[in-house]
């Protein structure tokens, strides 16, 4: 297993012989979470993978006030790291991989910029309104990236590095993207299937019969479609609560998971992690 943690703005990652994912992490992020994780990227890979983690101690300088997490705009960055050439992967590193990741990274993108899943059920709120249309977001969490058609889209790398407005550059990508209801956004996205990026065993992009799509209040949970194990492809844990590596979580408390066959899983590849 060949990880790279060190970022550097001369610092080129280009080989394509080889899957290149970079995972945005915390610098206290649990040590666990990322060794299931990469145990289970590897574990079903059919291509070598290198790890590039991105951390906010191997990014120092850069401006992250607006954002919502310690490492939310690094995945702007991968385009630089890659020298704006070949393709790359970003994901959260809060997830657990089920299917061969080099399917993901060899999608045809169809001449597009960007491969990302449409979540049609978050509400875009007053940041999102530009998006043109009433619920629905970009889930960059998972993010396949042809680097040289980015070059043209994303802005310069010490443009994103000093970006000092009130709002996340992650909401300027957002906004340039906009909807897939747009022309312009058919242009630049490819839209994934959604069992690459599942938020907590939910079909992001299930419209629960009848739900209004207007209205301000997401979906309860037991309204959203479910997805057997066999249907997930890339779990993503995305409630901190919910997060079983998390030092408030117990099993049957009331922030315990609403999928416990999910979390049976995730302490099965955990036992498995430990004992190599």
């Amino acid at each position: 297993m060949h990880i790279v943690c060190i970022w550097k703005k001369d610092k080129r990652y280009c080989m394509q012989d080889t899957v290149k994912l970079f995972v945005g992490t915390s610098d206290h992020h649990d040590d666990l979470a990322q060794k299931t994780y990469l145990y289970t990227i590897h574990k079903n890979a059919t291509m070598p993978v290198e790890v590039v983690f991105l951390r906010p101690s191997d990014f120092p300088g850069w401006n992250r006030k607006t954002w919502g997490t310690p490492f939310t705009c690094y995945r702007y960055a991968v385009p630089h790291l890659m020298g704006y050439k070949g393709r790359a992967l970003y994901t959260d590193t809060d997830m657990i991989n089920f299917r061969d990741i080099a399917a993901l990274y060899n999608t045809d993108l169809e001449g597009k910029a960007f491969g990302m899943v449409w979540d049609a059920l978050q509400d875009n709120g007053k940041a999102g309104a530009h998006m043109g249309y009433p619920r629905g977001f970009w889930c960059d969490s998972v993010l396949l990236i042809d680097c040289e058609k980015a070059e043209e889209f994303v802005d310069p790398i010490d443009d994103i590095i000093n970006w000092n407005k009130n709002y996340s550059y992650k909401w300027e990508v957002m906004k340039k993207l906009g909807s897939p209801h747009k022309e312009k956004t058919k242009k630049l996205v490819h839209m994934l299937d959604s069992r690459w990026n599942v938020f907590d065993g939910t079909n992001p992009s299930a419209i629960p019969r009848g739900y209004d799509l207007w209205s301000k209040t997401p979906p309860a949970w037991e309204d959203k479609e479910n997805l057997e194990m066999d249907m997930i492809w890339q779990l993503h844990l995305t409630a901190l609560s919910y997060q079983p590596w998390h030092p408030k979580y117990t099993p049957h408390a009331k922030a315990s998971h609403p999928r416990p066959d999910l979390m049976r899983e995730w302490w099965r590849l955990v036992k498995i992690v430990n004992s190599l």
